[in-house]
């Protein structure tokens, strides 16, 4: 669905999806705000990708957002292995969800080496839910 909106057009309102698991084939998740931003209700969501050899992730769209402010859980399942794309990802939830209690992370067992500047970095980013629980856990195949 997601795809079948250019920047341009206006993704309808979409008032009764509480729960949404999206899985991406890439990483161009550069029209996901725009969607989830037309779910009002939207409680929890989980995402998962899936990146094709040597291909660069986009960014999330830094634009004007409307605040996420029934958005609780967030759960990035499959292990996103790119630190840019996955702070911008992250930085975008944490930013942008008024009462966000959890937002759960899988790490790529190659980021093993990586983790403690990884989770330095995520300690970084403000929060708008002052309640918001960060759960990072291993990614299991």
């Amino acid at each position: 669905v997601i795809y079948n909106y250019s920047k341009c057009e206006r993704v309808p309102l979409l008032r009764n999806i509480t729960s949404l698991s999206a899985r991406f084939i890439d990483y161009r998740w550069e029209l996901l705000p725009v969607f989830l931003e037309s779910c009002p209700n939207l409680k929890s969501v989980s995402l998962g990708f899936c990146k094709s050899r040597g291909e660069q992730p986009e960014s999330i769209s830094l634009g004007p957002h409307c605040f996420l402010q029934r958005l609780e859980y967030v759960e990035i399942v499959k292990p996103i292995v790119d630190d840019e794309a996955e702070m911008g990802l992250v930085s975008y939830f944490l930013e942008n969800s008024t009462i966000l209690k959890k937002l759960t992370l899988f790490l790529h067992p190659s980021r093993k080496n990586q983790e403690s500047l990884f989770l330095r970095n995520l300690l970084t980013i403000p929060r708008l839910s002052s309640s918001c629980q960060v759960v990072v856990s291993d990614y299991h195949f």
